[in-house]
């Protein structure tokens, strides 16, 4: 009842923030957990604190391991969607439908060409339709990741009423855009509801136009089959709207996100830089810039990113761990955001929290953890916080590895490491 009576309380907050532009929350999905931090208290502090959702191996019973993007679903219901592998490979990996108290309501899963499919982003169009991208086979050539359009409704589980999780079954109702993406990471969707995903290995931005498939049959333009006998679109737009921009180190494209100019932000996670593209595909800036070509990179290693009302950007670092010719993720993963002077220039990032594990995902929903921490039997937690630093230069020297054997070898160690982490936070 308890639990009932959360769910709710958290929904309500969700819909009446929406309404009334109340304060905005900062969803951050690390260590198979989501955590949320109540944004208008980052400078004045205590810092608000709640994990929405903790790892199964935390919590047997209510525990989801969460993993990449997190999307509110539109509507009043304020559902949340998010990548979810709990217990893969049975069932198989795919995105959650959660409450906003993060009880799971759904379960979204694909066919996939790995054995272990990796969810990363998502994103809704104007029409209430839900993009996704699994990451596909890892390295450099023969990618397999993957676009995919869902429709809802999306509050319901795979395979026949009652079976999951025990059943390896796929969800009926989406329909594949693409399935030849290299390592599919961030999604975000413009005002003319064209996709942009972003390819890691494949050193590019893709975007796709409307008209899209409206139902997975051949009706709604969806009558093709992909090799696994999943339903594929019988017709896609795509371009290249952005590759590689080596002489600025924006090379392995990860999390994508908009700014209120309608420019895209656009990561690179191995090289630790963030560009911002206007809607041409040009390069106007770069938004993050280390300073150096070489790693260690003092400002971090930038996965997700997502934008305030504000117009503060805010990154997930990775805390990658580099040897000779090695690359892994440290314990020290973190959250950054950068905000911007009075002409519009970036300041230098200043650090919102740290010790985290793996943290890939990112999004700012509206909401206030002020309003939910007075309510009985609520999980959120002041946290001790100094002030907000500015990222500092390194004090160790610089690795002994050539930049392009980083960017090579990282692509490959970082998106493995999503498979390798462990359940035990």
């Amino acid at each position: 009842m308890r639990s009932l009576m959360l769910s709710a309380c958290a929904t309500l907050l969700l819909a009446a923030a929406a309404e009334a532009a109340l304060p905005e929350i900062l969803y951050v999905s690390e260590g198979n957990r989501l955590r949320r931090f109540d944004i208008d208290t980052l400078d004045r502090g205590p810092l608000l604190e709640q994990i929405v959702v903790s790892n199964a191996a935390g919590d047997p019973e209510r525990g989801r391991d969460i993993n990449g993007a997190i999307c509110l679903v539109p509507g009043p219901a304020g559902l949340l969607i998010a990548g979810e592998d709990t217990g893969q490979p049975h069932p198989p990996a795919g995105w959650g439908v959660l409450t906003g108290a993060g009880d799971a309501v759904g379960k979204l899963t694909a066919t996939a060409f790995v054995e272990q499919p990796e969810p990363y982003g998502c994103a809704f169009d104007s029409r209430g339709r839900l993009f996704t991208s699994e990451v596909g086979r890892q390295g450099f050539f023969f990618g397999s990741g993957q676009l995919i359009a869902w429709f809802p409704p999306f509050v319901s589980f795979p395979g026949p009423p009652g079976a999951y999780p025990g059943t390896d079954a796929s969800s009926t109702n989406y329909c594949k855009l693409a399935t030849d993406l290299g390592t599919a990471a961030g999604i975000a969707v413009d005002a003319e509801d064209r996709v942009y995903v972003a390819a890691s290995s494949g050193r590019e931005i893709l975007r796709f136009t409307p008209p899209f498939p409206t139902a997975p049959d051949a009706a709604g333009g969806c009558g093709a089959r992909d090799s696994l006998g999943s339903p594929l679109a019988d017709a896609v737009e795509r371009e290249r709207f952005v590759g590689a921009h080596w002489g600025e180190g924006l090379i392995t494209y990860s999390g994508l996100a908009f700014a209120r100019s309608g420019n895209l932000y656009a990561a690179s996670v191995a090289t630790g830089r963030i560009g911002e593209f206007d809607p041409q595909g040009r390069l106007v800036r770069l938004v993050l810039d280390p300073g150096h070509a070489l790693p260690p990179y003092h400002t971090g290693y930038p996965m997700g990113l997502a934008v305030d009302a504000r117009g503060t950007l805010y990154y997930a670092d990775l805390d990658l761990t580099l040897g000779f010719f090695s690359v892994g993720t440290g314990s020290d993963g973190k959250v950054w955001r950068i905000r911007f002077d009075a002409d519009g220039e970036p300041r230098p990032p200043q650090l919102v929290t740290r010790g985290l594990r793996f943290p890939d995902g990112l999004a700012v929903m509206p909401g206030d953890l002020e309003v939910l921490a007075g309510l009985p039997g609520n999980t959120v937690r002041a946290v001790a916080h100094s002030p907000l630093g500015e990222a500092q230069p390194p004090q160790t020297g610089v690795a002994l590895v050539l930049l392009f054997a980083i960017v090579g070898i990282s692509l490959s160690a970082v998106l493995a490491a999503r498979r390798r982490r462990t359940r035990r936070f």
